[in-house]
């Protein structure tokens, strides 16, 4: 027969007691990949010695990064025979829109079309 061994509540390990739950650092997931896709993975992982857990972790966040990035940044693609100011008149006026919210929209988009091209 199996025995368990019990400990008071108020038994003390360092300055906390026993019973108080702390909140793990990490939680630990189940995920699923095709054996193909795993051994990718594990190749990058070994090239970047690092573990697989590591690597898929360390993607996730960049993956993270990224989307709270998108959140914050505005990408505006302009063919590439467009000119390189926009004037506020040639800003169309939507259909209903009101005069505070056409002058913010036309001011923001003088704004965008000034930033140099980074490409």
């Amino acid at each position: 027969m199996a025995q368990t061994r019990t400990k008071s509540p108020t038994a003390r390990r360092g300055s906390r007691a026993i019973g108080a739950r702390k909140r793990p650092a990490k939680v630990a997931i189940t995920l699923r990949l095709d054996a193909d896709r795993v051994r990718q993975l594990q190749a990058i992982a070994a090239a970047e010695n690092r573990s697989l857990t590591n690597y898929v972790e360390t993607a996730l966040l960049r993956d993270l990064a990224r989307h709270d990035e998108a959140d914050r940044v505005i990408t505006l693609y302009a063919a590439p025979a467009t000119t390189p100011r926009i004037r506020p008149e040639d800003v169309l006026r939507a259909e209903g829109e009101s005069d505070a919210a056409y002058a913010e929209r036309q001011a923001l988009l003088v704004e965008l079309w000034s930033i140099p091209d980074s490409a």
